[in-house]
């Protein structure tokens, strides 16, 4: 499917995927109607960006704002049980992620979809990182970054790869990427979805509208991954399986029965980065790259920000920051990197409905001590006591002060929390920034 055939349509939700379909839909002729819950005050930077012929409602918004529009935009933050959106297809309208708009109009770009609970932004990131490497002009974004629709507004690349989340995927009516990635799945966004498998169905959006000429790359050691069905070819990766497409085999990383490449020349940390990695090379080894390309791209990869980010080192206590991991799955696979008994976590937000139970063999493994704080300290309490000493902390900056007080050299004081941050700050970006803050601010202490 390609283009709309709209004469109006309202957009719910003006943060930046929203703005951005705003932007698209009026280049291509569409009028535009665009409704947020939140002030003017609160959305003044956002407003500027829009054209000027958007008509904005804000605040409590009513079924009003539908009369004449032909079909429904929606932000990823929207959740298909608002309102307004049930209403919308009660009266038939067709409703569609921003995400779907971007596909619609993409023409003949190929896309690399990427979900999965866990390591989306890495492989995005590396996905581009190769492409870009292998002389390709690539957009990367979508959930990470640049919003879908602003890409193929801008136009002209070559490839585009889009980190697909279960918010973004589950209206989704025709989007098929060229190649498909599922990494993993894990609980998370329980509140939203309801359950596991409703979960899981959303993430599967991503391989429903692909055909027997598409790639779908399967991540063969999660059995909820590799049991999903698809019509495209499948290429399958495995930390542990040898005769899988892509695997580990303990010292190098195997792309189609050959060597790509030696571990120690892989410059992330951790076996979750190792499978990042696999899954990054095949997708882009079944998207036609050769095998000197993808070396190339992956011997240039960096850790993300906020994603086992080293902040500092005091007095031999390593201080490394993890804000991204914002479920059980990511802390579970992030902590493999770390020595044995020698952690202090900090853990701690909103849960999202999460059973925290699930973190206990990992963290009898190589956890010290936890420090908890936010609004699920008590159920991480529960899930954690007698399995290690727990500290309620109430605040990252007290779980900070305490863990210094605590941690020896050779220990590492790790943020991870396996759980949003949005309880007692804006973003898990504003969490990582605040908690190198504190750290900065314990070595000018060490060295005053």
């Amino acid at each position: 499917m390609s283009g709309l055939h709209w004469r109006r349509a309202l957009v719910i939700g003006l943060g930046v995927s929203g703005v951005d379909a705003c932007r698209l839909l009026r280049a291509k002729g569409v009028e535009v109607r665009a409704a947020d819950r939140a002030s003017r005050e609160e959305l003044a930077f956002r407003l500027a960006e829009l054209p000027p012929e958007v008509e904005v409602h804000l605040g409590e918004v009513g079924p009003e704002v539908l009369a004449d529009v032909d079909g429904v935009v929606v932000s990823p933050g929207v959740p298909p049980s608002a309102p307004l959106v049930q209403e919308a297809q009660r009266r038939g309208l067709e409703v569609i992620p921003e995400v779907e708009l971007a596909f619609r109009f993409a023409g003949s770009t190929p896309i690399i979809g990427v979900t999965g609970s866990n390591g989306k932004s890495t492989v995005t990131e590396l996905l581009g990182l190769v492409l870009k490497t292998a002389g390709f002009k690539v957009a990367v974004g979508a959930n990470l970054g640049p919003a879908a629709s602003g890409m193929v507004l801008r136009g002209g690349w070559e490839v585009m790869v889009w980190e697909l989340s279960s918010f973004q995927l589950e209206l989704t009516q025709s989007l098929r990427p060229k190649v498909a990635v599922f990494l993993n799945l894990s609980p998370d966004h329980l509140d939203r979805h309801g359950s596991m498998e409703a979960y899981r169905q959303a993430k599967a959006k991503i391989f429903a509208f692909q055909t027997p000429d598409d790639h779908a790359v399967i991540n063969q050691d999660d059995p909820q991954v590799a049991s999903l069905a698809t019509r495209a070819q499948r290429h399958g990766y495995s930390l542990r399986c040898q005769d899988a497409e892509a695997c580990f085999d303990g010292t190098h990383l195997m792309l189609q029965g050959r060597v790509l490449m030696a571990r120690q020349a892989l410059p992330l940390p951790g076996d979750h980065n190792v499978a990042n990695a696999l899954a990054a090379a095949l997708a882009c080894r079944v998207f036609g790259l050769d095998r000197d390309a993808i070396v190339a791209g992956l011997r240039a990869a960096r850790s993300l920000p906020h994603r086992h980010e080293l902040v500092a080192e005091i007095n031999g206590v390593r201080y490394v920051d993890d804000s991204k991991g914002t479920n059980v799955g990511a802390v579970v696979a992030g902590l493999s990197g770390y020595p044995p008994r020698r952690v202090h976590l900090i853990l701690g937000g909103l849960s999202k409905g999460q059973d925290f139970r699930e973190l206990i063999p990992a963290v009898r493994e190589r956890v010290l001590r936890a420090y908890l704080i936010g609004q699920a300290a008590d159920e991480l309490e529960k899930a954690l006591t007698g399995v290690v000493p727990v500290e309620k902390c109430g605040t990252l900056e007290e779980a900070v002060r305490i863990a210094h007080l605590c941690a020896l050299p050779g220990d590492v004081v790790l943020l991870s929390p396996a759980c949003a941050s949005f309880d007692q700050f804006h973003d898990y970006a504003h969490r990582g920034h605040e908690f190198a803050r504190l750290v900065h601010a314990l070595a000018g202490e060490e060295n005053a």
